[in-house]
């Protein structure tokens, strides 16, 4: 467990030690861009490792920040410029936990020839509309934090701390597998700065774009490829192999060649659990069944039809939710086998032959 986790609190100890100066992270964004190379190297090992799905953004960031009228201050909505940087580790389905982090400052704000500026950390849950095989994904989020503003009032500039909320979503399109771009977070932002001097609450709003890069988790078995001509539209982008153009893929029967020797039951490697006796590479899907993330040439499943990407979750009519299971049902399993597949939103059955043991 220490081993899975270690990149990830590698680089949430680093964002503990930058939040420690937040004044100083506002004047001197290159202690910033120190910590976020040094983040994004660690994560470059841990994407070869066993490690949760992780998700690191950074990119420019627009923040519009009302200023309401009051006896130390002139109604104002300030245009605030600047970057904002977020990592987002998985936890279970479509649920993740997200830091965030962002600075902004205009010139002269209001015309006083002072200079304003915004720094903020806030952290939350963040839900995902999409999977990891999905080119483009949706989320929403809502955070709370502090938030750190230099603005002006009748005395000249003021440094005021405020607890921050912030609620909105995005959208990612993957250009590969570990790189996409990403429009948003567009946030509305709650803060409560200069309270103590009877200053209404700000409600504001925020914008930002970048890329994205992941890390770890569960990925497709094959590299995404641009979509070629005359391609169904329903084809998913990260599979090697066209699905079929029937709404329902066809019930297939494939034997196994005598000549074949019998192949263990089945092992586990770095890549997923192998089972020769249907030339598959599996991968679990949370509690949901076998997922296929390779195909061996030649074997029961290519003679199937059978695709990566596929879901197995049932043999012969009884439910699969792991690769175990699924090794299990076939231990005792020769002949004609029934193998429930779910392709993408269609769910049916295939059939094979398995040889005796």
């Amino acid at each position: 467990m220490v081993e899975r986790w270690w990149p990830v609190q590698s680089c949430m100890g680093l964002a503990v030690r930058f939040l420690a100066f937040p004044g100083g992270a506002v004047r001197k964004m290159e202690r910033l861009v120190h910590y976020a190379l040094a983040a994004l190297f660690l994560l470059g090992i841990a994407s070869a490792q066993n490690v949760p799905a992780v998700d690191v953004f950074g990119g420019y960031s627009y923040f519009n920040f009302d200023l309401p009228a009051s006896s130390q201050t002139s109604s104002q909505r300030l245009n605030l410029q600047g970057w904002n940087v977020s990592l987002n580790v998985g936890l279970v389905h479509h649920l993740s936990i997200e830091g965030d982090i962002s600075g902004h400052k205009v010139s002269s704000c209001g015309g006083t020839g002072f200079d304003c500026s915004n720094f903020s950390y806030m952290g939350g849950p963040r839900f995902t509309i999409g999977n990891r095989s999905s080119r483009i994904t949706y989320f929403v989020h809502g955070l709370v934090g502090r938030d750190r503003a230099d603005l002006y009032d009748v005395f000249g500039t003021v440094s005021d701390q405020s607890i921050a909320f912030a609620g909105g979503g995005g959208i990612d399109y993957w250009l590969f597998r570990h790189v996409g771009i990403q429009a948003g977070p567009f946030d509305y932002v709650y803060t409560r700065h200069l309270n103590s001097d009877n200053v209404p609450t700000q409600g504001s709003v925020s914008a930002a774009g970048g890329i994205v890069f992941r890390f770890g988790g569960s990925f497709p078995a094959s590299e995404p490829s641009p979509k070629s001509k005359g391609e169904s539209s329903s084809r998913r982008w990260h599979r090697n192999k066209p699905a079929p153009a029937e709404s329902q893929p066809p019930i297939t029967v494939a034997s196994r060649q005598p000549a074949q020797p019998v192949q263990p039951l089945g092992s586990v490697t770095a890549r997923g659990m192998q089972i020769p006796s249907l030339g598959v590479v599996l991968g679990p899907q949370e509690f949901d069944g076998a997922k296929i993330l390779e195909i061996v040439p030649g074997g029961v499943a290519e003679m199937a039809s059978l695709h990566v990407g596929d879901l197995i979750r049932s043999v012969d009519g009884r439910a699969v939710k792991t690769p175990m299971e699924l090794l299990a049902e076939l231990s005792d399993k020769s002949g004609k086998v029934r193998i429930g597949i779910l392709r993408g939103d269609v769910a049916t059955e295939t059939v094979i032959v398995l040889g005796s043991r």
